[in-house]
């Protein structure tokens, strides 16, 4: 997925290998998954971290699929050792599936957060959206949501959210990919519901525009949105450093004011 696995910080692994190989999301629109970069991001604090656990390994692999469905599957067949994935989608997964465990946790150097994502042609609806994001943030919003959404009882069965309809309005095409429950989350009758679908109808309502979500692969964020099939789609914001430079973000796109973040992840095996 992000950098969030680039350097960590603490990990903690129960069995043997001679080859770790990590499965993650892609990371659509960049260069990011090339052998030269994959093997920088797990060079370094990672590899020394195995080497002083329970691992006796010489090598850390990774692999990107487009679908969180995609990676589970990869586990199960044991084309990976573990999936890389933020803390609460670890908890999701665990709660849901019981042949899963947990293998390991990681601090990351660079937090990680949810923005969303425009064309550079569409700067004005991207300070619309940042505008709603830091006025939900001041009222104390997004931290209501986040606790009914994530971190209350509701996160295991995240449950479905109405879009407000306006006559005369205009309409914009939402990209979620149900990827990241319970944030970014698709109900089994294919309905949007959770975290994300909740923040992007409170937006609808305040901008006062018409909401259609569609659904993506995550690998297929950036075409969908460069192709004019996606008005919006939701981005993962990597800081780098001091300076909070935004990394992962392909040429071309913008990216508003994040709304959500994290630093801790989980590696999740199978039993």
């Amino acid at each position: 997925m992000k950098k969030f696995i680039a350097v960590m910080l603490v990990l903690a692994f129960a069995s043997c290998a001679c080859c770790e190989v990590i499965g993650t999301l892609s990371r659509a629109g960049t260069d990011a998954q090339s052998p030269e970069s994959t093997h920088e991001n797990f060079s370094g604090s990672l590899l020394a971290s195995v080497l002083a656990g329970d691992v006796d390994t010489k090598e850390i692999q990774t692999k990107y699929y487009d679908s969180l469905m995609l990676m589970q599957l990869a586990l199960n067949r044991g084309e990976v050792n573990s999936i890389a994935a933020p803390e609460f989608v670890g908890e999701y997964l665990l709660r849901s599936n019981p042949a899963y465990r947990l293998r390991g946790f990681v601090i990351g150097r660079n937090p990680i957060a949810y923005a969303f994502g425009f064309l550079e042609g569409n700067a004005e609806l991207c300070e619309k959206f940042s505008r709603a994001v830091q006025d939900m943030e001041e009222e104390g919003r997004i931290g209501i949501l986040a606790r009914d959404f994530i971190t209350g009882p509701a996160a295991q069965n995240p449950p479905a959210v109405e879009f407000a309809k306006f006559d005369d309005a205009p309409t914009l095409k939402v990209a979620l990919t149900g990827d990241m429950p319970p944030i970014d989350y698709v109900a089994p009758d294919g309905k949007p519901a959770g975290f994300n679908t909740a923040i992007l109808a409170e937006i609808g309502r305040r901008l006062h525009v018409n909401i259609n979500p569609v659904i993506f692969e995550t690998g297929a964020r950036a075409a969908a949105l460069k192709s004019g099939r996606a008005d919006v789609v939701f981005w993962f914001l990597v800081f780098m450093g001091y300076d909070a430079k935004q990394d992962d973000v392909p040429e071309g796109v913008i990216t508003s004011t994040p709304y959500y973040g994290w630093n801790k992840s989980v590696l999740i095996g199978t039993k």
